[in-house]
């Protein structure tokens, strides 16, 4: 199977390179090599020649000595001229006293015998100066110091000569070899060349074939996409008609007479289903965006009213936070436009300006930015908030589909990452365009206008606000298993859920929104299960476990059932690697619950009766 033309291009690439990374590798060790030899090669002829000085030194001294010793008074000054001459020559053999062991010995040898001679020589021409006598044959012949230095002295030298001309062999050796090397090399490079080229004009038809291939898949994934589009725009309608009827009849039965925990649990049902819905209806907004169709009604819309009606659906304004709008007086009560999609538009920036402001204040401010002689008017709003901010790297992507600002941002507050890119869309169809301003930790500043034309002033009808929560079970299991639960989920709605669950089994549990949390409450407390949510803020259910295993040092207590909605894959394989025991997949019904519950029970008593035993004995 051959390869992919642009794999190719950089095998072919790489080859090259190692190719030029050899010969520069080859000239570089090269130059280092022959820097290295010239040193070596002037150190090596420097002490030859500084020991056939200090030989010459040494013979000249000795035959100085003998012609004093011969009654000769005019060698006298020049035997101390010579003393002094060869106490700097010897100074070389410090240099081989730092070479290996047998330069060493040699050296120190040497240093020994000269140290005598020389001794001896300066002791008779002392003695010689106070008694002004000379030397008699047997006074000379009884010393064996004379000479003794010279054979000693020439077999280092010999040594020297030999140890360089091994080293100019060698050096001779390593050119011969470099040069087949290097005429290696430059045949490979040449073959290479001639290989990859004529394997560059094959791919060249392949690279053509390849493209057109990837062309045709292109247009077909653009028409499966089309395709897929369309299908979960159905979907998402057919989903959204029976969400309807759940919200209708929670309504419904929240009007009727029902005590605080009926209530409780109707009002439940409805948010879920309205949040349910909204998903469903920004799905279906997506996909009809996608694939062009949404069209855009242009009738008389009062701005003031759907601006009014709009904030109807927004949270009301509390001391820490600050919700409200200004309309200039130039700004017409009445413009052209889709009030449906204009009110969406408006919704969903605010909307996420509520979701991520907590203290402060959010504001929306509507001017008009001006009016072209053909009647187009400008009409720019300005939503402002306090909130968490953006990041500079992550405003480029905002308005994608599907995108949060971070992961730990969706798993806190929630969303499908769509509403934005929808009013961006809607923006766009509108002939406007919109800018972000932010500040980490400071707010943010949206910015956005559209083209309309002035209308006959009308009516808008007014929106009705609804308030609008959960599940069921049973009672004696905790009387057989009084067991102490945890239960950590970062969703409120789903921790309530399992919480009301194990109190109809009878259990009081406790609750933790993160996996930081839970952790904090584990090192304070033993609890024998725990019910960990799977994507956590801070720290995911995974990680809260592992913490939770190092804590208590065993695996199998306590027992940890994962609470996941990720089904398929490798999710159930990650839960089990992380130290879960079980896995229990989200929506699950109040059965589940106990079924795990009594699955593990035997495990956790004779768990703690082990432990309690053991701590007793």
């Amino acid at each position: 199977m051959s390869l992919p033309a642009s794999k190719q291009i950089f095998i072919n690439f790489i080859v090259k390179l190692l190719l030029i990374l050899a010969i520069i590798g080859g000239g570089a060790a090269l130059l280092f090599y022959n820097k290295d030899n010239t040193i070596y090669f002037k150190q090596k002829q420097q002490r030859v020649v500084d020991l056939i000085e200090l030989n010459d030194a040494l013979q000249k001294t000795v035959h100085a000595y003998l012609g004093v010793a011969n009654a000769d008074t005019t060698q006298l000054d020049s035997l101390k001229i010579y003393l002094n001459v060869l106490a700097q020559r010897k100074k070389i053999l410090n240099v081989f006293s730092q070479e290996n062991e047998v330069y060493k010995s040699d050296a120190l040898a040497i240093r020994q015998s000269l140290e005598d001679e020389e001794n001896f020589y300066t002791s008779q021409v002392s003695v010689f100066s106070k008694s002004g006598t000379t030397f008699t044959k047997l006074q000379i012949g009884l010393s064996d110091k004379i000479g003794a230095t010279q054979p000693l002295l020439s077999q280092l030298i010999k040594l020297e000569r030999e140890d360089l001309k091994v080293r100019i062999l060698q050096n001779d050796s390593f050119y011969e070899k470099l040069g087949y090397l290097l005429v290696g090399i430059g045949g490979l490079v040449l073959l290479m060349v001639i290989v990859l080229y004529r394997r560059s004009q094959k791919s060249l038809e392949k690279q053509l074939l390849h493209d057109r291939e990837i062309y045709n898949a292109k247009l077909n994934a653009q028409s499966a996409n089309n395709a897929k589009t369309e299908y979960l725009g159905m979907i998402s309608h057919e989903i959204r008609t029976p969400m309807n009827g759940v919200l209708g009849m929670s309504n419904l039965l929240m009007q009727g007479s029902l005590t605080s925990e009926q209530r409780e649990y109707a009002k439940t049902i409805h948010d879920s289903a309205e949040s349910l819905l909204r998903i469903v209806n920004d799905i279906l907004d997506f996909s009809k965006i996608e694939v062009g169709k949404v069209h855009l009604d242009k009738v008389s819309v009062n701005i003031r009213d759907l601006i009014g009606e709009t904030f109807m659906h927004l949270p009301k304004s509390t001391e820490e936070l600050t919700i409200g709008f200004k309309i200039d007086k130039n700004v017409p009560n009445s413009i052209y436009g889709d009030p449906k999609r204009l009110k969406q538009l408006l919704l969903n920036f605010l909307s996420n300006a509520v979701k991520f402001t907590e203290t402060g204040s959010i504001i929306l401010e509507c001017s008009v930015i001006d009016k072209s002689e053909n009647g187009d008017l400008r009409i720019g709003f300005v939503v402002k908030d306090t909130g968490i901010g953006i990041a500079e790297d992550r405003i480029k992507s905002l308005f994608k589909p599907f995108v949060q600002i971070d992961h730990s941002t969706m798993r806190k507050y929630g969303g499908t990452g769509l509403g934005l890119n929808i009013a961006y869309n809607l923006i766009t169809m509108m002939q406007g365009k919109v800018k972000v301003k932010s500040q980490v930790g400071k707010g943010s500043v949206f910015t956005f206008f559209i083209t309309t034309k002035e209308a006959v002033e009308t009516t808008v009808t007014k929106a009705v606000k609804e308030e609008p929560k959960l599940v069921v079970l049973d009672n004696e299991l905790s009387a057989n298993y009084p067991f102490k639960i945890l239960v950590v989920d970062d969703n409120e709605i789903n921790l309530m859920l399992i919480t009301k669950t194990l109190s109809k089994l009878g259990y009081e549990c406790k609750k933790a929104s993160n996996g930081q949390i839970a952790v904090d409450m584990v090192t304070k407390e033993h609890f024998d299960l725990i019910f960990m949510d799977m994507q956590m803020p801070i720290m995911d259910g995974t990680v809260a476990t592992t913490e939770i295993r190092k804590h208590y040092r065993v695996y199998e207590f306590p027992v940890v059932v994962a609470l996941t909605a990720n089904t398929l894959g490798d999710g159930k394989d990650k839960c089990l690697e992380a130290g879960m025991q079980d896995f229990i997949a989200k929506p699950f019904k109040p059965a589940e619950i106990e079924e795990v519950i009594k699955k593990w029970a035997p495990k956790i008593i004779d768990y703690k009766s082990k432990h309690q035993s053991n701590s007793l004995s």
